[in-house]
C-alpha cells in the first residue's frame, strides 16, 4: 500500500484525466455548435436577399429599407448594422401602416405625437440601449445572458419614459450584481463600469434634450393660439359693426364658431399632452438624479472592493495579489521601454522565536510596526507589499541599486529602534534586507525576486540586521 501522499497524487491524476476528457468533449460540442451557426448564417445570407429582392419593388420607405437589408446581408456586414436596419424596417412598417389586422398597439407617451414628432427619437433610444446591452454581453460571463436577454426584449417594446426608467434600473441592477460577483482586476472593472454608465448618461442626456424641444413646441403653440384668439375677437368686433351684410355675417360667424370649437378641443388635448409630458419629465429628472447617485455609489463600492482585494488585512500594506500585478506591469515597462526598477526584500529576524515566546499578538504588533515605520521612508510611487508571513517586498520604480541600498539602510536603521515592553521584557525587532535591480537580459520578474531573496539569506548568514545587495 502506498503512502498517503502517493494516494493523493494518484487521486489528483485521475481527476486531471477526467477534467481533460470533459474539456475535450466540450470543445467538440463547441465546434459542432459553431459549425451549425456558421451554416445557418450562410443560409440566411444566401437566401434572404433573394426573397427580399423578389417581394419589394416599390420606391416607398419600406421597400428602400428592405433593399438596404438585402445589400447588407450580401456584403456580410456586422450584426450591429443588421440590427439597426431591422429597427429601421420596423419603423417604416409603423409609419406606412403595415400592421396586422386586428392588432392593438401599446399606447404610450409618443402615441399622441404621430404627426408632430418623428418615431426616430424612440428608435434612436432603443438602438443606443441595444448597443449598451451588446457591450455588456461581450464583456460579461455566460451566467448573465438570461438577464441580458430579458433587458433586450424589453428594449424592443419600449415606447415611453416609464419603460426607459425600468430599463435603466435593470441595467444598473445588473452592473451592481456584476461588481459584487467578479474577482477580476478592479481597475479594469472600474473602467468598464464607467464606460457603460457613461453611455447611459449620454442616452439620458439626449432624452432630456427632447423634453426641452417639447417645451419649445408647447411655447410656440401657446403663442400661436394667443394670436389666433386675438384675431378672432377683432373679427367678431368687425362683424358686429357690419350689420348690413347679414348673410356674410352669418356665414363668417358659422366658420368662426367652427374654428373656435376646433381650437378649444385642440387646447384641451394639448393640455392633456402637456400634463403627461410634464409628469414624465419630472419622473425623468428624478431618475436622472438617481442615476448619477448610483454611478457614484457603484464607483465607491467598486473602489472599496478593490482596496479590500489588494490590502493585507493585518498590516494595511498591499497583499501578494497586488504585488503580482504591479511587478508584472513594471517588468513589462522594462522589457518595452527599458525603464528600470529595484526590489527590496525585507525579512523580520527571528520572528518565529518572537511568536513562540511572546505569542502571536506581539508578533502581529511587530509586523504592524514594521509597516508603520517603513511607509514614511518610501516615495509615493513605491509599493510596499506583504509577500507572506514576516516577508515584505518593496518595488521602487526608476531606482538603481545605489538608491535601493540607501532606502534599505534607512529602513533597517529605523526598524532596529523598535522596542516593546512585554511583562517587563524588552522585545526588539530587526530586519534583514536584500536589494536587487532588474538587469539587461532578464526575461521575467522572478529573476529579480530570486536575487533579492538570495541577498536576504546572505544577510541572515552574516548575522542578521543587515542590508545585502545582489
Amino acid at each position: 500500500m502506498g503512502s498517503p501522499s502517493d494516494e493523493r497524487i494518484f487521486t489528483l491524476q485521475e481527476q486531471v484525466k477526467k477534467l481533460q476528457s470533459q474539456k475535450d468533449s466540450l470543445l467538440k460540442e463547441l465546434d459542432a455548435v459553431e459549425e451549425r451557426f456558421e451554416k445557418t448564417d450562410q443560409m440566411y445570407r444566401k437566401f434572404l436577399p433573394i426573397i427580399i429582392d423578389g417581394v419589394t419593388t416599390g420606391e416607398d420607405l419600406f421597400s428602400r429599407t428592405c433593399n438596404d437589408l438585402s445589400q447588407a446581408l450580401k456584403k456580410g456586414e456586422s450584426e450591429g448594422r443588421i440590427v439597426y436596419i431591422m429597427e429601421q424596417l420596423k419603423t417604416s412598417i409603423l409609419k406606412e401602416g403595415f400592421t396586422p389586422h386586428g392588432s392593438k398597439q401599446k399606447k404610450g407617451l409618443f402615441s399622441g405625437f404621430k404627426k408632430g414628432v418623428s418615431l426616430s427619437f424612440i428608435d434612436e433610444y432603443k438602438l443606443r440601449y441595444h448597443e449598451v446591452v451588446n457591450n455588456l454581453r461581450s464583456n460579461l460571463d455566460e451566467k448573465y445572458s438570461g438577464k441580458l436577454d430579458n433587458i433586450a426584449a424589453r428594449i424592443k417594446t419600449a415606447e415611453d419614459t416609464t419603460d426607459i426608467s425600468e430599463i435603466r434600473e435593470s441595467v444598473f441592477s445588473l452592473v451592481f450584481v456584476y461588481i459584487s460577483d467578479t474577482n477580476q482586476d478592479r481597475g479594469k472593472v472600474n473602467d468598464f463600469v464607467r464606460e457603460v454608465v457613461g453611455k447611459i448618461l449620454e442616452i439620458e442626456s439626449n432624452l432630456s434634450a427632447s423634453y426641452q424641444q417639447t417645451d419649445s413646441m408647447f411655447q410656440t403653440n401657446d403663442r400661436f393660439e394667443s394670436v389666433l384668439d386675438a384675431e378672432m375677437k377683432r373679427l367678431k368686433q368687425t362683424l358686429d359693426v357690419a350689420s348690413s351684410l347679414d348673410i356674410l355675417k352669418i356665414q363668417v360667424s358659422e366658420r368662426l364658431a367652427s374654428i373656435e370649437s376646433a381650437l378649444q378641443k385642440k387646447q384641451v388635448k394639448d393640455r392633456s399632452i402637456r400634463d403627461i409630458a410634464e409628469k414624465n419629465r419630472q419622473s425623468f429628472k428624478s431618475g436622472f438624479t438617481k442615476l448619477k447617485q448610483e454611478l457614484d455609489e457603484a464607483t465607491r463600492y467598486s473602489e472599496e472592493l478593490e482596496k479590500k482585494l489588494n490590502q493585507d488585512q493585518l498590516t494595511g500594506a498591499f497583499n501578494r495579489r497586488a504585488y503580482d500585478k504591479r511587478i508584472k506591469d513594471e517588468m513589462e515597462r522594462f522589457l518595452r521601454y527599458g525603464t528600470g526598477f529595484s526590489l527590496l526584500m525585507i525579512d523580520a529576524d527571528q520572528f518565529k522565536l518572537i511568536n513562540d515566546h511572546y505569542g502571536h499578538a506581539v508578533g502581529d504588533k511587530c509586523l504592524q510596526e514594521i509597516i508603520k515605520r517603513t511607509l514614511p521612508l518610501l516615495r509615493k510611487n513605491d509599493m510596499l507589499s506583504r509577500y507572506g508571513g514576516e516577508e515584505f517586498v518593496v518595488i521602487m520604480p526608476e531606482t538603481d541599486l545605489a538608491g535601493g541600498r540607501e532606502v534599505a539602510e534607512k529602513i533597517r536603521q529605523t526598524i532596529e529602534k523598535i522596542e516593546f515592553i512585554y511583562k517587563k521584557d524588552k522585545v526588539k525587532v530587526t530586519v534583514s534586507v536584500g536589494v536587487s535591480q532588474v538587469r539587461e537580459g532578464d526575461k521575467n520578474s522572478q529573476q529579480v525576486f530570486d536575487r533579492a531573496d538570495i541577498a536576504v539569506y546572505q544577510a541572515k548568514a552574516k548575522g542578521r540586521n543587515q542590508v545585502v545587495v545582489n
